[in-house]
């Protein structure tokens, strides 16, 4: 239940890519800040796992899960990929943090850009 995320430097906005060998605990994509909203624009999650995955993508983590789910749960296969481009963005509330989780041990990778306003 460990996530590594990197975030490439940008101008504008943010990108990060986040690795799990096993989200079977509510991981963290993108912390939340004070009086701001993260508004997601793209997103891609790959399963790359042996098995399917129900994946949710959400707001906040409430006792090790996603306290509001935004999609999901969705199952993903094994070695497959879906994305979304958001527009206008998926908006988070204000002050909640960008979460992931899934319905059982598995690694996969979630890359999201967009902004915090």
């Amino acid at each position: 239940m460990a996530i590594t995320v990197t975030t490439p430097t940008t101008k504008v906005g943010f990108i990060l890519n986040a690795t799990s060998a096993d989200v079977s605990g509510c991981e963290e994509l993108k912390a939340a800040e004070v009086g701001k909203s993260i508004k997601v624009r793209h997103l891609t999650i790959s399963n790359n796992s042996v098995g399917t995955l129900a994946i949710t993508i959400g707001q906040e983590e409430d006792t090790g899960a996603v306290k509001t789910a935004l999609i999901g749960p969705i199952s993903i296969l094994t070695g497959q990929t879906m994305q979304w481009n958001f527009n206008p963005a998926m908006e988070l509330a204000a002050g909640k943090a960008l979460v992931v989780d899934a319905d059982g041990a598995g690694a996969i990778c979630v890359f999201a850009q967009g902004d915090v306003e």
